[in-house]
């Protein structure tokens, strides 16, 4: 009976232990353009991540009114400028969607909580005609 209740105990104490070291970073959520304008229209995000580059962000393609730019190659150097966003909604969008895939990657493991990564990015927004701005 004694043994029995110290390997419990043990096996309570390892499955702890392990639960400490495990990371509980959230895997980014694949969203559509759709889905994503329809939490940019109720407010129900903290920010849009653009991660194209300077001139794609004023080019043909405009950007989403609002959203911040930080192009996927300089977001590990600048994380910390959107570090106030860790526990809100990040929605992570550039042309196509590959670039936004790396960088909803990276927030993740930076411990953001919630980061929405929109698939089909700048593209599939000018597809649908939703609002752009340029400049």
């Amino acid at each position: 009976m004694y043994k029995k209740r110290l390997l419990i105990i043990n096996f309570i104490l390892s499955v702890f232990i392990a639960l400490m070291c495990f990371d509980v970073s959230a895997e980014p959520v694949k969203i559509s353009v759709q889905q994503a304008k329809k939490m940019i229209d109720a407010k129900d995000y903290g920010l849009v991540l653009d991660v194209r580059t300077d001139e794609e962000f004023a080019g043909e393609l405009g950007h989403i009114e609002g959203a911040k730019l930080i192009p996927v190659q300089e977001l590990k150097e600048r994380v910390g400028e959107i570090e106030k966003y860790k526990d809100k909604k990040v929605l992570v969008i550039c042309h196509s969607g590959n670039r936004s895939t790396k960088a909803s990657n990276f927030l993740s493991q930076k411990g953001f909580s919630q980061v929405f990564n929109i698939v089909d990015g700048m593209a599939g927004w000018d597809d649908q005609k939703y609002p752009v701005k340029r400049d």
